[in-house]
């Protein structure tokens, strides 16, 4: 019968390497969470293929519409980007005819508009009321047609007036990390939240906020910044930017508070997890309706098509042209525009289906990895060969994988793979080191034990030393050798 596997001192020499090996994958499942929680170095693109083939994809949602200034939209208007402000103040013209529950807009405005033939066109006014002339009939039509020349080119005036008849809007914000930037005085819409500013995930020096006069006449404002793993892919979103000590929403987030604010508690809790960047869930490809800008503008205020599409939605507005909106990927997909992110991120926020890596989830995946690794090495010893030690720990594996990807699926939570997986593999290596350095002494020490006995002739059977001595002579009685002498 095959002896049962070495049962050694964990300060022996054959132990020794078996509770590195566990070490090593207990520090890294405890490294993961000191760094920000799963997943860590290694575990992305399991993640990614997790949460892109895995987990069902959110459903299309039935009251958010995209409204994208595609490539259509601007060779239709033959402009360039940036649109301008004119052609801003059409749009949301058209947008407040059909009074949608909120607008919101992926896009900052915080440069005005050239004003070089304003500002000459205003210098001509105010001379032409000061001179007197303007008493005149002639000077007071030619002052009045030259304020309404003036009102139709100023962008930045008709657009603030189209945003105050929206009354919904909700425009973006950038925080600067390497720029003080500027922060919204009393009264802006823009006004931080209620959560624990030096906890949060994503920091900055200073915003770079709205014109003035748009910030006024909106509904209200967040910040349009994205969180970007080492590899280039956003597989978190920040719901709170960290700024002079306080938290400030981020568009997603304002856009929920100000859409539902009897649930601002629910929706601060869950945009309080991992930090306040929890991961996100996908959407599947085609699950926002969209609209060009172009054929928003081209039906105008009387489109049946348009108040199916728009009446009582939340609308979000943005760039998605080529090249123009940032080249930001989510797990398993291409470049995606930061005005979807924007949007599935707060259907996860209202709906609460965001992953957690902190928490629960941290303590629950440092637990499962001593667990796996304890089981292994308790296991181990009962184990008569090296082939069943490589079944348990394979079968270990399959378990672990299997309860790892249950926890994302159901609770959403997302734990460490590899550390347990790299602590399984070390310890069954070590085993193995272990267990073939044990049958090789035993080996060398058999053979020095026989090789000290000499080897045992064989006896031979009855009758064959007759044969050897040769034929017997009758007369003497003596038997003669095979060369015919006689032998004493």
């Amino acid at each position: 019968m095959a002896a049962r596997g070495p049962r050694s001192s964990w300060r022996s020499s054959t132990a020794l390497p078996r509770w590195l090996g566990a070490g090593v994958g207990l520090l890294l499942a405890v490294g993961t969470a000191v760094t920000g929680g799963a997943p860590g170095l290694g575990e992305r693109s399991l993640y990614d293929f997790a949460v892109s083939r895995l987990l069902p994809p959110l459903p299309a949602s039935a009251d958010l519409v995209l409204v994208e200034v595609d490539d259509r939209a601007l060779a239709t208007l033959g402009e360039r980007w940036p649109l301008s402000r004119a052609t801003w103040a059409k749009a949301f013209q058209v947008l407040a005819h059909y009074r949608p529950n909120a607008v919101v807009v992926d896009v900052l405005f915080d440069a005005p508009e050239s004003r070089g033939a304003l500002d000459l066109g205003e210098d001509v006014l105010e001379r032409l009321r000061t001179s007197g002339l303007a008493e005149t009939p002639a000077g007071a039509s030619l002052a009045r047609d030259l304020e309404a020349r003036l009102y139709a080119q100023d962008g930045d005036a008709r657009f603030t007036e189209a945003l105050s008849a929206v009354g919904t809007a909700i425009l973006g914000n950038m925080a600067l990390e390497d720029e003080p930037g500027g922060l919204p005085v009393l009264g802006d819409p823009l006004t931080p939240v209620p959560m624990t500013a030096n906890r949060l995930r994503l920091g900055a020096r200073g915003l770079s906020t709205n014109l003035g006069p748009l910030r006024l006449a909106a509904w209200g404002s967040g910040t349009l910044n994205v969180l970007l793993d080492p590899d280039g892919v956003i597989r978190r979103y920040p719901y709170a930017v960290r700024v002079d000590g306080k938290a400030w929403p981020s568009l997603a987030l304002a856009t929920a508070l100000r859409l539902w604010p009897e649930r601002s508690e629910a929706l601060l809790r869950v945009a309080a997890i991992d930090d306040g960047a929890p991961l996100m869930r996908l959407p599947a490809p085609d699950w926002l309706p969209r609209l060009s800008l172009a054929d928003v503008l081209a039906a105008g205020p009387s489109s049946v098509g348009l108040d199916l599409a728009l009446r009582e939605k939340t609308v979000f507005v943005g760039v998605t042209a080529t090249g123009l909106h940032g080249q930001s990927t989510l797990p398993g997909q291409l470049a995606v525009p930061g005005v979807e992110i924007h949007a599935f991120a707060m259907d996860n926020l209202r709906s609460g289906r965001v992953l957690r890596a902190l928490g629960p989830a941290e303590l629950v995946g440092l637990v499962e990895t001593a667990l796996v690794l304890a089981l292994l090495l308790w296991r181990r010893g009962r184990a008569r060969t090296l082939a069943a030690v490589v079944g348990l720990a394979a079968g270990v594996l399959v378990a672990h994988t299997a309860f790892v990807f249950w926890l994302l699926v159901e609770p959403g939570w997302v734990v460490p793979l590899l550390p347990a997986g790299v602590g399984v593999v070390l310890v069954t290596l070590a085993e193995a080191v272990a267990r073939t350095g044990d049958l090789q002494r035993q080996s060398g020490a058999l053979k020095r034990l026989f090789g000290r006995f000499p080897r045992e002739l064989p006896t031979p059977p009855p009758g064959a030393q007759e044969a050897r001595a040769g034929p017997v002579d009758a007369e003497t009685g003596t038997a003669r050798g095979l060369s015919g002498e006689p032998r004493p």
